[in-house]
């Protein structure tokens, strides 16, 4: 018997469009697909796949479910070890986000307190869930941004929906406080040192004792912003500082972590509302008009 193989690698196979791709590492990938005019069957998957379609989906039907319809919006979920059968009408276009069983279920354990052996996923398909579909429409915008780090929060998120949405079984408890003192210092540290390095959620809320959800979560209420957005910022600080001694762009967004020049500049807009080649022209402006001590 040939072994299983996931909802990405039998997809692959048919005539649908691969736009992005990301890998998060620990049994946890997603990817942005496009398809039209096709017929998609799965079997015997090897992963736990959630599925929503983004643009389109009207004229895609699954055949062994009565052939019900979808529409842009609708969540599915295709648990490992599942088959179905699907018919491509008019080309739509989706998210996917694949999980390993023992990491959703040690996900389940580490931050539900829920017995793992009891997680179990039902076969759902087109179901609508505003929340989980937003966190979806999240996690395809860092799969296009390749942003792990970004990626492993928005997994978090979702992942705690699936669980603990009505009918999951699991209830949500709520977030008090925040961090200590010094746990924040140390993780604050620790992002201050990995301007220029991956970052990974799990490595620092390690460093907190908690769980990578609950960690994000009383990040938030301790600084009012995600640790991806923390990290930003930081970065951003820096590139501003490397500006200022005269560093060239391409070398700042090397030294701050960004992917290239583009990236630093998306970033930095987003935090300053302008961009570092203007900014660095006012700063130039300004520190000529300031007379000296």
């Amino acid at each position: 018997m040939t072994a299983a193989q996931s909802v990405f690698d039998q997809l692959s196979r048919s005539r649908a469009h691969l736009w992005h791709r990301l890998d998060v590492g620990r049994g946890r990938g997603a990817a942005v697909w496009s398809n039209d005019a096709d017929r998609v069957r799965y079997d015997d998957t090897a992963l736990h796949t959630l599925s929503l379609y983004l643009v389109g989906g009207e004229e895609s039907r699954r055949l062994d479910r009565g052939a019900v319809r979808g529409w842009a919006g609708a969540l599915t979920l295709m648990p490992a070890g599942s088959s179905s059968d699907w018919d491509i009408g008019g080309r739509f276009r989706f998210v996917h986000l694949y999980l390993d069983d023992a990491r959703l279920r040690h996900f389940a354990e580490a931050t539900l307190d829920r017995d793992p052996a009891r997680v179990s996923l039902a076969d759902r398909t087109y179901w609508e869930d505003p929340a989980l579909a937003a966190g979806m429409v999240a996690l395809a915008r860092v799969c296009e941004a390749g942003d792990v780090f970004a990626a492993e929060g928005v997994i978090a998120e979702v992942c705690h929906r699936l669980l603990t949405a009505p009918g999951a079984g699991t209830m949500a408890r709520p977030v008090r406080g925040g961090l200590s003192a010094a746990v924040s210092r140390r993780v604050t540290a620790r992002l201050r040192e990995s301007l220029d390095q991956p970052v990974s959620l799990e490595d620092l809320a390690a460093e907190a004792g908690l769980s990578p959800f609950h960690f994000q979560r009383m990040f938030r209420v301790s600084h009012g912003l995600s640790p991806r957005a923390f990290l930003e910022h930081l970065r951003v600080e820096e590139a501003k500082r490397l500006m200022r001694a005269g560093v060239g762009l391409a070398e700042v967004a090397s030294a701050c972590g960004f992917a290239h020049q583009s990236h630093l500049t998306r970033a930095f807009r987003a935090v300053t509302g302008t961009t570092p080649g203007a900014w660095r022209a006012a700063a130039i402006d300004v520190s000529r008009t300031v007379p000296a001590a």
